[in-house]
């Protein structure tokens, strides 16, 4: 079975799992680690991250999309807490992800291109677009919106050392290789 977007039914399952990961992670976070609902500390974008940079620009972009829906409809806001843009900047997480990984020579193990493309994922799809999402629907003001930046900069610098690991095994890369045939 093939399709545009996957190039195999592995690779489906795979981000499939990536999108179950994601929203597993962001449900104990929330549970555990929210602050206010500007300022919640969370690793859902690891697995999201990972999925762009394995799978490409619109496997990411669908991982992080399907990811954001599954972890709203299972917390205490439902399908109803839907928020568009916190949602399509969760897309754009792995679509950066992806995206940067094909310019950028991560597949080398190039430490600047994966600080590159692990946090332009984190500017653009936390800092820019969750936080408009956070100031049109649900009115958080710049002051209330300026703590996420040093947030995403840590989570981002901990995500990079988590994927730097990941991507430096040759058993899971070899792994990946193999879904990708």
């Amino acid at each position: 079975m093939q399709s545009k977007v996957f190039k195999n039914v592995k690779i489906l399952c795979c981000c499939a799992m990536f999108m179950a990961l994601s929203a597993i992670i962001a449900y104990f976070c929330k549970l555990f680690l929210t602050i206010n609902t500007s300022f919640r500390i969370t690793f859902e974008n690891l697995p999201v991250i990972l999925s762009g940079m394995f799978f490409g620009p619109v496997a990411g972009l669908l991982t992080g999309l399907g990811s954001d829906i599954v972890s709203t409809a299972v917390s205490q806001y439902g399908i109803g807490g839907i928020n568009p843009i916190i949602t399509l900047g969760a897309g754009s997480v792995g679509l950066v992800a992806g995206l940067f990984s094909r310019i950028l020579p991560v597949k080398k193990n190039s430490i600047p291109a994966l600080l590159i493309t692990v946090f332009s994922s984190h500017i653009i799809g936390n800092m820019v677009i969750k936080s408009i999402g956070l100031n049109v629907f649900y009115g958080f003001t710049l002051p209330q919106l300026l703590p996420r930046i040093p947030l995403y900069l840590i989570i981002g610098s901990i995500e990079f050392f988590i994927i730097m690991v990941i991507t430096r095994n040759k058993g899971i890369t070899n792994a990946v290789e193999k879904l990708k045939k």
